[in-house]
């Protein structure tokens, strides 16, 4: 019997990524095996996004092209994953027949058998085809797994799989209960769902044990973890604690925040572990208290900057990353103009910036898109425009300093590899040494740029010679 080869395809978030590991994970243990491109897969996978249109867009424009494949290659199995096939269900199917299954996240826990299932359902279409020599369009299997499942979280996962050694993800909890009008995580993914911290710990050492040394947890909602875990006294200042002990870890960080789940317990532990990251991402996504109130984020600008002045008083190292979004609903040009002036106050490190985007069934979509796309645009380019400045300032500070670097990979640019500081920045330096990649290094910065910064590696003497410098590293 030949090799059963998949090829998984992410779109979206870091969750998506995840996501598509944990598959990865209960696949191998199915006896599938990684195609090296998507050419060579029996079976093609999409995990997908909802977030925005754009990202739906763009799994509809792949599912049409591999349409085209799969009328010569009537046994090829094609499967939509993640939050649109939660969004869409049936109807994507019906949009595109030859999709063999659909499986929303809550159903990630068995996608294995789901597979084999579509697998064989697939080759007996085929087969009936081929005797009927028929010329008609190809039908796929469609098999439909959304809404209750087996989640994902349940699969024990192999740390083997993952794209860095020394880098990993780990999923702290799914869903979303917060109501904010313009986003449709909860209808796509549920309501929260935390796991017990002992089952966290569990994963990080086993991934610890075969090399990772900085961790990234994840949540919709992240600092909201153990909301749930009731008796448990599950927080995530608990849970930073708990895996701060596990010796082989050098770096901790989380995503994604809201003020409101910035609670002192938190704000102490990020003032007293070395080993967390020094940046929050705390996505404020406007400056007008009236969008905000639209938009049902449960804060205020005001509240906003103390939670903010609250975090810096106890840990002045960290720097802030945003969220924006520019054109939503009814936002006014002072609307706007008061979203600049706080990026501006703040002085943000980095800020993702998005025009607004109506998702169906969100209460945001019930209302007039009024803000035309023009004016989205030129709001989406003037914000950033004034974080690049704010961060080629920040990037200018470095100039002469020592960071501490975790090698990610090679550079764009020949001849150089990348990675990042504990502040999250991206730092290139001249070398072609990939031994390096997953480990430590000092650089001395010499050039900035508007993203990232370009450094000279220092040997072990030199690196000596500047341990009396102002330098970002890390406190361990």
């Amino acid at each position: 019997m030949p090799p059963r080869r998949y090829h998984l395809t992410s779109y979206g978030c870091q969750m998506n990524k995840l996501d598509s590991e944990l598959v990865e994970s209960k696949l191998r243990q199915r006896g599938y095996e990684a195609a090296a491109d998507e050419a060579s897969a029996s079976v093609v996978l999409l995990n997908t996004c909802s977030v925005r249109q754009h990202a739906e867009d763009r799994v509809w424009s792949k599912l049409g092209k591999l349409r085209q494949r799969k009328r010569s290659e009537p046994g090829l199995v094609v499967g939509v994953l993640g939050c649109m096939a939660q969004e869409h269900k049936r109807y994507l199917l019906s949009r595109m027949p030859h999709v063999d299954l659909v499986v929303g996240p809550s159903a990630f826990g068995d996608i294995d058998a789901t597979v084999d299932e579509a697998v064989a359902r697939n080759a007996q279409i085929a087969a009936t085809r081929e005797r009927a020599r028929t010329k008609h369009e190809v039908a796929g299997a469609g098999v439909l797994a959304v809404g209750q499942g087996v989640s994902g979280d349940a699969i024990r996962r192999d740390v083997r799989v993952r794209p860095h050694r020394s880098q990993a993800y780990v999923s702290v909890m799914r869903g979303c209960n917060m109501p904010c009008s313009y986003c449709i995580v909860p209808t796509t993914r549920g309501d929260e769902v935390s796991r017990p911290i002992a089952d966290l710990v569990d994963e990080a050492q086993r991934l610890c044990d075969d090399g990772v040394t900085e961790i990234t947890l994840l949540g919709q909602t992240v600092n909201a973890y153990g909301r749930d875990l009731t008796g448990q006294n599950a927080t995530l200042a608990r849970l930073l604690r708990a895996l701060h002990e596990i010796p082989a870890l050098r770096r901790l960080a989380f995503i994604t925040s809201h003020p409101n789940f910035l609670s002192p317990d938190l704000v102490d532990a990020l003032a007293e572990l070395p080993k967390v990251a020094r940046y929050l991402h705390l996505p404020a996504q406007s400056g007008s208290n009236a969008v905000l109130k639209a938009m049902r984020r449960g804060y205020t600008v005001e509240r906003y900057l103390a939670r903010v002045e609250q975090l810096l008083a106890r840990a002045p190292d960290f720097e802030l990353h945003s969220d924006f979004i520019v054109g939503y609903p009814g936002e006014s040009a002072s609307d706007f103009e008061a979203t600049a002036a706080l990026l501006r106050r703040v002085g943000f490190a980095q800020s993702y910036v998005f025009k607004y985007s109506p998702r169906p069934g969100t209460l945001a979509a019930e209302r007039d898109d009024d803000v035309p796309e023009a004016e989205k645009e030129r709001r989406n380019q003037v914000l950033l425009q004034i974080q690049e400045e704010l961060t080629l300032a920040r990037h200018q500070a470095l100039v002469g300093r020592t960071v501490e670097v975790l090698v990610e990979g090679p550079s764009k640019v020949a001849g150089r590899l990348s990675g990042r500081t504990v502040h999250h920045r991206l730092v290139h330096f001249a070398s072609d040494d990939l031994d390096l990649v997953g480990t430590y290094v000092p650089v001395r910065i010499r050039e900035a740029l508007g993203h990232s910064v370009v450094g000279e590696r220092l040997d072990a003497t030199a690196a000596e010679a500047s341990a009396h410098d102002p330098v970002e590293v890390q406190r361990a």
